[in-house]
């Protein structure tokens, strides 16, 4: 390809980008992309409170099970000691 073919090529290339009418696409671009945005599902914030909805569930669930496994030992140990005392015995860290 010669430099005359090329210019030739780069002149039609120049003339058909002149005659594009662009303005059609380009009114309201940005007000059409946020509407797409908000349509594609679920926002941000909305995600985050579910994590943090989902976090704090976890954290409650853990601290329910760790009572209810320090439970059970401080009861036996305040079932035996009113049971061989014959009387209530008060635990002097419960009164404090």
């Amino acid at each position: 390809m010669n430099d005359s073919e090329l210019n030739a090529l780069l002149g039609k290339a120049r003339r058909a980008q002149s005659q594009l009418d662009l303005s059609a696409l380009e009114y309201a671009f940005e007000t059409r992309l946020a509407a797409r945005l908000v349509d594609s599902g679920p926002g941000t914030l909305v995600l985050l409170w579910r994590a943090v909805a989902g976090c704090a569930a976890l954290v409650g669930l853990l601290a329910v099970w760790f009572i209810l496994v320090q439970a059970p030992i401080g009861a036996e140990d305040d079932l035996s000691a009113f049971w061989d005392s014959g009387q209530a015995s008060y635990n002097a860290e419960f009164l404090n």
